[in-house]
C-alpha cells in the first residue's frame, strides 16, 4: 500500500528565509559527547602537490585518500537540517591512528603508479578566543612526485596459438607504453587475456597461468594478498638508481603442473534438461524422454517448449571450440526469458580426450502467475475556486494475471485490471458528493523474447516481391537474435461526476535490441517503436467545466479530445573505461528519446479534426568519476 499525503501552505517565505540564514551564517557546526580534557579530532582535509592529474581526477583522488583515514580517526556527522552539521562522539586525537591514515594513503598512490609518493600531515591544535574545548584540525598532504611509466610492454607466451590469439586482440590491451603502470592495470590485462583464451577453447586456463616480469621486481603487482609495502619497495629502491621513471614489461606463461591447462577443448555433447528436477539421471531413459536433435540432446518429463525456442537461445554448438562468451550468453538467455526458476550449465570433461559435454539443468517456473496490490493517495488544497481541486482521498487497486509461456515459447502476456475512486472529505458541502471521480481501466501487454518484427517485415517483402527463399535462409532468420518484442494495449474510463468523461484507448508496439559492437565496457540499446497509437475522447463537458476551461486557457492542451499516431524511438549508451584508472571508476551515459505525431502515418485519413501532429525530443548525458 502506498500513502501520499500533499499539502498546498504558505512554506514558501520560510523557506526563503531559512536558505538566507544559511547563506548568511554558512553553516553551523554542532559537536556532541567529545572526550573530556583530552584534544579530540575534530576536522581532516587533503591537498595533492603534483602528479599527473586533470582536474576530475584529482578531485576524485582527493576523495580516495579521504576513504584511507584509519577508522579510528573517522568522523561522523548527521544533518538534521540542511545548513546545521552535527559531530557525534568524535575520538581522541592520536598520532598513530594519524601516520596509519598517511601509510594508507601512500599505499593507495602506489596502486595508481606513483611509487616514489610521500604523504606528510600537520596537526593544528589553535583554539578560538573564549572557546575551552581542545580541537585538533588534521591535514594531510600528498606529495605525488612523478608515476612510474611502461617504457614497453611485450608479450613471450610460448606457445604459438596463445601467442597468435595475444597478438589478435592486442589492441585491446589495458597495459599501454607512456601509461602509469598500476596494479589495477596489470591485474586489468591478465584478466583480458585469460577471457580471450577461454573464448577460444582454453576451457581450464586461469589467471595463474600468466605472470608479469619487468626490469625491476614487480612480482608484488600480481599478488593481491601482499603487503603493498612489501611488494613493491624492491622497484622504488631500484627506480630511484634511473634517471627517468620508466620500466620494461612483458608478460609470460607462468606453466602449471597439470599440462591440460593449456590445451584447447572442444563441445562433445549439449544436453538440455528443460524440466530439470532434483535427483534427474542423465542416463535415465524410462522415466525420461529422450529426443536428439541437430543442436542437442533434450531431454523432459513433459514438452514444455519448443525445440527452436530452445535453440534460438542456446548458443553453445557440438563439434565447436568451447567459448565462455558463449556458455555466458546461453545462461544469459535461458534464464532473462523468465520461465525458469533456475538455470545453471554444467561442463563435464570427456576422459582422455580435449572434449567437453555440457549439460543445461533448468528448473520451470509456474506457467500463470497472479498479482493483486491496493494503493491509497490523500490530496489537501485550501484553493476553494477551482472545482478540480479539493481534499480528497482516493483508493485503487490492480489485478493481473500472467501466462510466462504462450505456445511454448516463453512468449510472455500480462492482462491487468485497474479501479479506483475518489472520494471528498467529510467537510464537503451540501452540494458536493461523497464521491468526486471513479475509473476503470484494462491492460494487455505481450512480450516476445525475440525480434518479431524483423521477420514480418523479410516474409513481407518476400511475398511482394514473389521471391523463394530456402531452407537455410529460413533458419538464419529465426535463428537467435538479442533483444525482445513488445506490443502493449490499454483502454481507460474516468468518471469526473458533475465535470466530465475521459475515455483513454492507447495500443503500440516496437523492439529493444542491443547494439551489435556491445562489449564488456561499451553497451549500447535501442528501442524502437514503429507504432504508437493513442485516442483520447472528452465527452459529457458540464458547464461548470466549461467556465473552468474558459477561465484557465493552459488546461485545453490537458483535457481535449485528441489522436496521436507516430512513431517513437530511444537509444542509451554506457561506457567504463578500464584504461582510466587513477579513479576508482569512470562512466559516461547518454540517452535519447524521440516522439512524433502526425508525419511518418499522419497521410492516413483518420480523425484528420483531431490528430495532433508533434515532435518531442528529450537527452540525457551523465559523466560520472568516482
Amino acid at each position: 500500500m502506498r500513502l501520499v499525503y500533499q499539502k498546498n501552505t504558505s512554506l514558501f517565505p520560510v523557506f526563503v528565509s531559512a536558505l538566507l540564514l544559511s547563506v548568511i551564517f554558512c553553516s553551523c557546526n554542532i559537536t556532541r559527547k567529545a572526550p573530556k580534557g583530552k584534544p579530540y579530532l575534530y576536522k581532516n582535509t587533503y591537498s595533492v602537490v603534483g602528479g599527473d592529474f586533470s582536474k576530475a581526477e584529482r578531485e576524485a583522488l582527493l576523495d580516495r585518500l579521504a576513504n584511507q583515514i584509519d577508522d579510528s580517526s573517522k568522523l561522523r556527522f548527521t544533518s538534521p537540517i540542511f545548513f546545521i552539521n552535527i559531530l557525534k562522539s568524535p575520538p581522541a586525537f592520536d598520532t598513530g591512528f594519524a601516520n596509519i591514515s598517511a601509510d594508507n594513503m601512500k599505499a593507495s598512490m602506489y596502486h595508481l603508479g606513483y611509487y616514489s609518493s610521500e604523504v606528510k600531515y600537520k596537526a593544528d591544535t589553535t583554539q578560538k578566543v573564549f572557546d575551552k574545548r581542545k580541537r585538533v584540525k588534521v591535514h594531510y598532504t600528498v606529495y605525488a612526485g612523478n608515476p612510474l611509466r611502461i617504457d614497453t610492454f611485450t608479450y613471450s607466451l610460448y606457445d604459438s596459438t596463445l601467442q597468435a590469439i595475444t597478438m589478435l586482440y592486442k589492441n585491446d590491451a589495458i597495459v599501454v607504453p607512456n601509461n602509469p603502470i598500476t596494479k589495477a592495470a596489470v591485474q586489468g590485462e591478465i584478466a583480458r587475456l585469460v577471457d580471450s583464451f577461454r573464448n577460444n577453447g582454453y576451457y581450464k586456463f586461469t589467471s595463474s597461468e600468466l605472470r608479469m616480469i619487468g626490469d625491476t621486481s614487480i612480482e608484488a603487482l600480481t599478488n593481491i594478498s601482499d603487503d603493498p609495502f612489501q611488494q613493491l619497495e624492491l622497484l622504488r629502491v631500484a627506480q630511484l638508481q634511473r634517471d627517468s621513471p620508466e620500466v620494461k614489461l612483458a608478460l609470460i606463461i607462468n606453466r602449471p603442473e597439470d599440462s591440460t591447462r593449456l590445451s584447447q577443448y572442444r563441445i562433445n555433447k549439449v544436453y538440455v534438461l528443460q524440466d530439470y528436477r532434483p535427483n534427474d539421471n542423465l542416463n535415465d531413459t524410462i522415466n525420461i524422454t529422450q529426443r536428439a536433435t541437430r543442436n542437442f540432446i533434450l531431454r523432459y518429463h513433459e514438452s514444455l517448449f519448443k525445440a527452436g525456442f530452445l535453440s534460438r537461445n542456446i548458443t553453445l554448438r557440438p563439434g565447436e571450440l568451447y567459448r565462455q562468451r558463449d556458455f555466458n550468453q546461453t545462461l544469459t538467455n535461458l534464464s532473462k526469458t523468465g520461465v525458469w526458476q533456475s538455470t545453471n550449465l554444467l561442463v563435464r570433461e570427456i576422459k582422455d580426450s580435449n572434449l567437453v559435454d555440457i549439460i543445461a539443468e533448468l528448473a520451470p517456473e509456474k506457467k500463470f502467475g497472479f498479482e493483486a496490490s491496493i494503493e491509497a493517495s490523500y490530496s489537501a488544497s485550501s484553493n476553494t475556486n477551482n472545482a478540480l481541486a479539493g481534499n480528497l482521498i482516493g483508493f485503487s487497486g490492480n489485478l493481473a494475471l500472467i501466462n510466462r509461456n504462450i505456445g511454448r515459447e516463453a512468449i510472455r502476456m500480462t492482462h491487468q485490471l485497474r479501479a479506483g475512486v475518489e472520494l471528498n472529505n467529510s467537510n464537503r458541502t451540501a452540494q458536493t458528493s461523497l464521491i468526486n471521480s471513479n475509473e476503470i481501466g484494462y491492460s494487455n501487454n505481450i512480450v516476445f523474447p525475440r525480434d518479431i518484427f524483423n521477420n514480418i517485415f523479410h516474409n513481407f517483402a518476400d511475398f511482394i516481391t514473389n521471391k523463394k527463399i530456402d531452407s537455410q535462409t529460413i533458419r538464419n532468420r529465426i535463428a537467435y537474435k538479442p533483444g525482445e518484442s513488445f506490443i502493449n494495449s490499454s483502454i481507460s474510463l474516468n468518471n469526473r461526476l458533475g465535470l466530465f468523461n475521459l475515455q483513454t484507448i492507447g495500443i503500440n508496439a516496437g523492439v529493444t535490441f542491443p547494439s551489435k559492437k556491445n562489449t564488456a565496457i561499451n553497451v549500447s540499446t535501442w528501442t524502437v517503436k514503429p507504432l504508437n497509437i493513442e485516442f483520447n475522447y472528452l465527452y459529457n463537458k458540464s458547464d461548470s467545466f466549461q467556465k473552468i476551461i474558459d477561465k484557465n486557457p493552459f488546461l485545453r492542451y490537458s483535457y481535449n479530445t485528441s489522436f496521436v499516431f507516430g512513431f517513437g524511438a530511444g537509444f542509451s549508451n554506457v561506457y567504463r573505461n578500464p584504461k582510466h584508472l587513477k579513479s576508482l571508476s569512470k562512466e559516461r551515459v547518454i540517452r535519447f528519446n524521440g516522439e512524433e505525431s502526425g508525419l511518418t502515418w499522419g497521410w492516413l485519413p483518420i480523425f484528420n479534426n483531431n490528430k495532433n501532429k508533434f515532435i518531442k525530443l528529450d537527452g540525457e548525458y551523465k559523466y560520472t568519476v568516482t
